[in-house]
């Protein structure tokens, strides 16, 4: 029995130690004193890419796998944007800003002793690149745009439209979800369990359309998401914009979006008209 503790015990410490060598977790303090959490990979390139998770409010953990296989070519680096999970999630509303988590990007790209960088970037994430691509096109070498917000608008109801709204009700209200939930919404008095399954259907269901894979690959959860967040940095945001521009000086932008999202793709029509950006 002693030898099989020792073998189990080596198993998982060889485990724990081959995920950990291939990063490096650390935090730097931004100019308004929060500490924000990084995970940079310790790849030989000198490419570096600095991840942009979306939300607002959620952390960078989902992207991981997406940069799986190209740690060899790219220097990955993670962080949690201000009041996400291991960014200060208890941060007062007054430090949840928009600009102040554009900035931080600056404040990283010192840290690491770089001038220049290229960028993935998610969902509202996107927003967060394209204002830093506004503000510091000399720091910006190309970047990535995965699930993309509109590029121009003159209101937040540019961004947030009545077909993003129908969208979200035909994700909520496919068969496949109302199948997974059936048993739930029965039920009355769900258990700890049983609440948190029923919360990752519903949170998968808009952010996936494959649902059963989605699911099957879930991690974290409730705490992976901090809805202070989604509804302080929201107000912050000047939504009367327009980086086309930008975009197109730049010119080297790819924007990824798929066939079905909860944003509006009818306005995925204003990147088409620069010539100089990929489109997939």
């Amino acid at each position: 029995m002693k030898v099989l503790v020792q073998i189990i015990c080596f198993f998982f410490a060889a485990l724990f130690s081959a995920q950990q060598n291939k990063y490096e977790e650390w935090y730097f303090n931004t100019k308004d004193s929060l500490r924000i959490y990084v995970k940079e990979s310790l790849s030989t390139s000198k490419d570096t890419v600095i991840v942009l998770h979306g939300g607002f409010g959620a952390n960078h953990d989902y992207l991981l796998d997406a940069t799986k296989g190209l740690e060899g070519r790219f220097h990955f680096v993670f962080y949690d944007q201000r009041g996400s999970l291991m960014s200060q999630p208890s941060a007062p509303e007054k430090y949840l800003t928009f600009d102040k988590n554009v900035g931080d990007i600056e404040t990283l790209m010192t840290a690491l002793n770089i001038k220049r960088a290229k960028f993935l970037c998610h969902s509202m994430g996107t927003l967060v690149g394209m204002e830093f691509l506004k503000q510091h096109p000399e720091m910006v070498k190309n970047m990535v745009l995965v699930g993309a917000i509109t590029p121009v608008a003159k209101s937040a109801d540019d961004v947030f439209t009545k077909r993003q709204t129908e969208q979200v009700k035909f994700l909520m209200e496919r068969k496949e979800v109302k199948d997974l939930l059936q048993p739930y919404e029965k039920k009355q008095n769900l258990s700890p369990r049983e609440a948190t399954r029923k919360w990752k259907i519903q949170f998968a269901a808009v952010n996936s359309y494959q649902l059963n894979k989605s699911l099957q690959n879930f991690k974290g959860g409730m705490a992976y998401y901090n809805q202070r967040v989604a509804n302080a940095m929201p107000k912050t945001v000047n939504w009367n914009y327009d980086y086309r521009d930008a975009m197109n000086k730049n010119g080297k932008i790819t924007i990824i979006n798929g066939e079905y999202d909860f944003m509006d793709f009818g306005s995925t029509t204003l990147f088409g008209k620069y010539k100089e950006l990929s489109f997939h």
